[in-house]
């Protein structure tokens, strides 16, 4: 008697790991796993002038880029550009997909091309603006255009 159960639990050990093995294999569905972030390529465009419509040359233009995460929202900055001396500037990065940028606009060479105020703009990017995503990690392009008109700054004597 003790040889059937011993023979007979070998059998259904057997029959037990063979199911078990073909259960754990149609389970793997040979998909590639990704490893690594999200990201899109941002394109910013734009022109500074003065009120008179002049283009004003080396205004400082930082982007940066919003994020949520553990309750709070933060801004990244972008490493800043300057302004052409037809006051033109271009803006090209690769971040984490967004909602928002802020673009500021800073004169910063002092009075060499006049002194104007600092100002800024929010942009918000939804869905629709990231074009040619590939359904991977990339999420797509993100091309905008910022016109800024500074005011002149009026410094007392």
């Amino acid at each position: 008697m003790k040889k059937v159960s011993t023979s007979l639990l070998k059998s259904i050990n057997w029959l037990l790991g063979g199911i078990l093995a073909l259960l754990g294999f149609s389970a793997c569905d040979g998909g590639a796993d990704m490893y690594g972030t999200p990201y899109a390529n941002f394109t910013i465009k734009g022109k500074v002038v003065n009120e008179g419509s002049a283009p004003i040359p080396d205004i400082e233009i930082k982007c940066l880029t919003e994020h949520h995460g553990d309750g709070r929202s933060w801004f990244d900055t972008i490493p800043a550009v300057s302004t052409s001396s037809a006051g033109t500037f271009t803006c090209q990065f690769e971040e984490f997909p967004t909602g928002k940028l802020r673009i500021i606009a800073t004169d910063v060479d002092g009075a060499l091309n006049g002194s104007y105020k600092k100002d800024s703009t929010d942009i918000t990017i939804s869905g629709d603006d990231y074009k040619g995503g590939k359904g991977g990690w990339f999420k797509g392009s993100v091309e905008k255009e910022v016109n800024f008109i500074l005011k002149e700054e009026i410094k007392n004597e």
